[in-house]
């Protein structure tokens, strides 16, 4: 009877794990070279949820249990699609997709330019785009990475009211959930110059029996270079970049790329490259359209900043010298019910810091700055956040938590370390 029992227990547990796949995971390379695939999209075909994989082609897809009878689909620009019920899923799924080789037809180089794709592009906004609000549950991470050491991460949930783009109002966001790091690192560029600093200043406050501020110099550089605010407001539709913006039209040079696909649709391919600095930035890179739609797809941007004459003095006066930052931003979009939403906002920045020594080596940082937005959810239904839940992203992220829809982590399609 017991040996009975215990196979009656293992059969209804296995049963039940076996209807309730709540998290998915698996991995996504490309089938011709075996590379990983950075920030595919994983989503469900009849439902708005999703999430991307990580820079290793990675993914966790959490699926909540009322959705367990749709179909997973996994995409990436230029790629044929794959898809699978959720119910076949056995295992840990590995997943390689295969390239999607399709060239633009020598049609479209003859009877369109590249820029008067940009320009229908932007006449079509209100055909492509939502028009009535609507509202997401995102995920947001930064990462903050010194010498290939990740020296703090912060991690946030955000419910974000999308108003209607004739509105003159911004979008609207509510963090509902906020996770630091449990750990973080000391920034090690300048720190042994911060620790004598601060023990010079003790000693003289000491000698003078003065109280020493140790606040000020407690031997921690604010490492907090970013911020949400750099990522969370990428869409098209609040702030167009300067390669959508007609007044520069003519500072760019823009040309055709090749034709590609995202989940059977086919898209054109426009590079753009400014032909000088913009406010102290040079940027190129491309945008993919719709064909027949004239729907922007994705946008992927690449630029350098370049520091302000008046300062480069300065620096070198210290003995600091801090190489041209550069940048990259992503903004993509997915396809639902006829109408293209945001699924996917990045922003990455390099810095390079020289601290130069007389007698000694000098002191070198390579600092990375790796922000994301990845959309979990869209819905139809959405409510203006109250004023007083309202993010600021001139405060602090700890102290503007609001999670009045009582979501946990596990509930959330987080990006995979």
């Amino acid at each position: 009877m017991i040996r009975l029992f215990t196979i009656l227990i293992l059969f209804i547990s296995t049963s039940v794990l076996s209807q309730n796949k709540s998290v998915i995971s698996g991995v996504i390379s490309n089938k011709e070279t075996e590379e990983p695939l950075p920030f595919a999209s994983i989503s469900l075909k009849n439902h708005p949820i999703g999430t991307i994989s990580n820079e290793n082609g990675e993914f966790d897809f959490y699926i909540p249990k009322s959705k367990q009878n749709d179909i997973i689909v996994i995409s990436f620009i230029g790629f044929n699609s794959y898809e699978i019920p959720i119910s076949s899923v056995k295992d840990r799924l590995v997943i390689a997709l295969q390239p999607s080789n399709n060239l633009l037809d020598e049609i479209v180089l003859s009877e369109i330019t590249p820029l008067d794709y940009i320009k229908r592009a932007l006449d079509n906004l209100a055909m492509n785009y939502p028009q009535e609000p609507y509202q997401s549950i995102a995920y947001y991470r930064e990462k903050f990475i010194e010498n290939g050491a990740i020296i703090n991460k912060e991690e946030g949930v955000f419910k974000t009211f999308y108003p209607n783009p004739s509105d003159t109002i911004k979008n609207q966001h509510q963090l509902l959930l906020y996770k630091p790091l449990e750990d973080p690192q000391q920034f090690q560029f300048m720190r042994e110059w911060i620790e004598k600093k601060a023990a010079k200043e003790k000693k003289k406050a000491d000698e003078k029996g003065e109280t020493y501020d140790e606040e000020k110099y407690d031997g921690t550089i604010d490492v907090d270079f970013g911020g949400p605010e750099s990522v969370i407001d990428m869409d098209i539709n609040q702030d167009k970049g300067n390669y959508l913006n007609p007044k520069y039209f003519k500072k760019y040079e823009y040309t055709f790329g090749e034709e590609t696909t995202l989940n059977g649709e086919r898209l054109v391919t426009i590079n753009f490259k400014a032909k000088r600095k913009i406010d102290y930035q040079k940027d190129w890179g491309k945008i993919l359209i719709h064909k027949d739609t004239y729907a922007i797809v994705l946008i992927e941007q690449t630029g350098k900043f370049s520091l302000p004459f008046l300062v480069r003095p300065i620096l070198f006066a210290v003995g600091l010298k801090i190489g041209n930052p550069t940048f990259s931003k992503v903004i993509q979009y997915q396809k639902y019910n006829e109408i293209w939403y945001p699924k996917l906002f990045r922003w990455d920045a390099d810095i390079k810091l020289t601290k130069r020594h007389s007698f000694e080596a000098n002191e070198n940082s390579n600092i990375n700055i790796g922000q994301v937005f990845s959309i979990n959810k869209l819905d139809a239904i959405a409510t203006p956040i109250p004023e007083e839940k309202r993010f600021d992203t001139g405060e602090d992220m700890e102290n503007q938590v609001y999670n009045d829809l009582n979501l946990n982590w596990n509930e959330i399609n987080t990006v995979k370390d």
